[in-house]
């Protein structure tokens, strides 16, 4: 299917809702529960949100933080500050405390556009004086309230329905997207509008969406995959998006009937516990044509059977940089596993310590960079040591680890950096550390991942002031007021003093398999029976 975009000068978010309203105006464009918007709807609705916004003092270049839970909401007001030439912050809606103060004041963002029912984690976070201006979307929960806001979000939508003048360039940023951090604070991509357009179209190509195609939406949109994947890919094939609010096991074959979807995309854990459901009429009566696994479980077939999907996708990209490789429909059986070969605008490399390339079959780092201009992300947002420092010998170095096969497949096998992927979520544990720090009575702290039920939870190695400073329970309620739930250490250790080598450097290695050795009998939250607020 050819895109609704052709020359890179109209790689643009309002050049795509222009187009799709000249060509596609009737068709449906969100389906949201009971709700439908068709697209000449959409782009008038972004026109009014962005007008509202301008005339708020938001205009090109302006930062604007959005802390909001999936809606159609979301979609159009980025749409929209895509229009103004605004740049876009979406911000993960589990971030509270200083992990959310960091993400607003790094990224310089004027505005924050919050759900009601998250207002008061901006209190918590931000200072009252010299504050970003916010506006509240309903619905939240009742009675939600935040002082310093000064627009409700339905204001916005009483302005003109007029397209806004301003001159946006296929290169104008339209995106900070944060990254977690893995050696250091999270780091915010720079995405212009072609690269998240490309971003998008890779995927529609790929894998072949259709203008009759109805895509479901589970993930957050706050996430790469549901925005620009997902939503994007399908806006540039002129398809529908059918947004849930979160992914729900229960919910999730009664929305694909509902909605007749044809394509979805998961993270591998939402398969398994799918996969774990005993069958019922919803699923049996699914209209999945395809679903993008990441990673590809070793299942694969007896789910494509169960489920009478014919293809199951994969990927591999990083928001870092950009997607470069695809396993699509049309790749063979037998490379089911496998991340695909490099699209035509990229160069994938396996390469040794000292950056050679590496035999195929071996295992080295995997390396990337792009053949084609505009394919990329333009680095990271105030961080210019660390975007050259990523680029080392003129290849983007991903710190995860993989090889090629003799056909030029790539399979993904593992992650050199220091991050942890808990239920599709990637949790620094250099952030959770240095949260962890700031409380009085720990001395010393060691974060890591640690391997249960085919994923990875957080595990933390804590050296106190004194024994009886504090004990696990209190720290884990501390923890929960202060960083996004799912980073919360799930599995605690308290130690004396935390094991160093030769330079002084904690030895992680040691901590992280002394308490999967002996994981039996370490404090556990979850056999503890605490529940995290969300």
């Amino acid at each position: 299917m050819a895109l609704l975009l052709d020359s890179p000068d109209e790689f643009t978010l309002g050049c795509l809702m222009q187009r799709l309203r000249e060509q596609r105006a009737d068709h449906v464009f969100i389906r949201f529960e009971d709700r439908i918007i068709r697209y000449g709807e959409a782009d008038a609705l972004c026109n009014r949100i962005a007008n509202g916004l301008a005339a708020r003092g938001i205009g090109k270049g302006t930062h604007v933080a959005l802390l909001m839970d999936n809606s159609p909401e979301v979609l159009l007001t980025l749409l929209a500050l895509g229009k103004l030439g605004a740049v876009s912050v979406p911000l993960n809606t589990a971030a509270r405390g200083e992990q959310l103060r960091y993400f607003i004041e790094q990224s310089e963002s004027r505005a924050v556009i919050v759900d009601g029912g998250l207002a008061g984690r901006l209190d918590d976070a931000l200072p009252r004086d010299d504050r970003p201006r916010f506006i509240l979307q309903p619905p939240g929960a009742p009675g939600a309230t935040l002082r310093s806001v000064d627009t409700p979000f339905a204001a916005l939508l009483e302005a003109p329905a007029d397209a806004p003048a301003t001159e946006v360039a296929f290169h104008d940023p339209a995106f900070l997207l944060y990254t977690s951090g893995t050696t250091g604070p999270s780091k915010a991509c720079i995405y212009a509008h072609i690269h998240a357009l490309n971003w998008a179209g890779g995927f529609a190509s790929a894998f072949g969406y259709r203008p009759d195609d109805v895509m479901y939406v589970c993930l957050p949109l706050f996430h790469i995959n549901a925005m620009q994947s997902a939503a994007f890919g399908m806006m540039l094939v002129g398809g529908t998006v059918a947004i849930a609010r979160r992914f729900s096991a229960s919910g999730f074959w009664p929305d694909v009937v509902r909605h007749q979807a044809t394509l979805t995309n998961l993270l591998g854990a939402m398969g398994d516990i799918l996969w774990k459901l005993p069958p019922g009429e919803a699923e049996r009566n699914n209209t999945l044509r395809q679903w993008m696994m990441a990673p590809v479980p070793a299942n694969a077939r007896a789910v494509m059977d169960r489920y009478r999907i014919a293809h199951i996708t994969n990927g591999y990209g990083l928001t870092d940089f950009g997607i470069t490789n695809f396993y699509g429909p049309n790749d063979p059986p037998e490379k089911l596993g496998s991340v695909g070969r490099p699209a035509e605008a990229f160069e994938v490399q396996v390469v040794d310590e000292l950056d050679f390339p590496v035999t195929p079959g071996a295992i080295g780092e995997i390396v990337l960079r792009n053949r084609l201009p505009w394919h990329g992300a333009a680095g990271y947002y105030r961080m210019p040591e660390k975007t050259v420092e990523s680029r080392r010998n003129l290849w983007f170095h991903t710190g995860d680890q993989g090889y090629l096969d003799d056909d030029g497949y790539l399979y993904f096998t593992d992650r050199k950096k220091d991050a942890i992927r808990r239920r599709g979520e990637n949790i620094s544990a250099f952030e959770v550390e240095q949260i962890l720090l700031q409380h009085p009575a720990i001395r010393e702290a060691c974060v890591y991942a640690v391997a249960i039920d085919n994923d990875e939870e957080v595990g933390a190695t804590v050296a106190l002031v004194r024994p009886d400073a504090i004990d696990e329970a209190a720290l884990v309620a501390w923890c929960n007021d202060r960083m996004a739930y799912f980073m919360v250490p799930r599995f605690i250790r308290f130690v004396d003093a935390l094991p160093r080598n030769a330079s002084e450097k904690v030895e992680k290695h040691r901590l992280r398999q002394a308490m999967q050795a002996d994981l039996a009998t370490v404090w556990d939250r979850v056999a503890a029976g605490i529940e995290l607020r969300r």
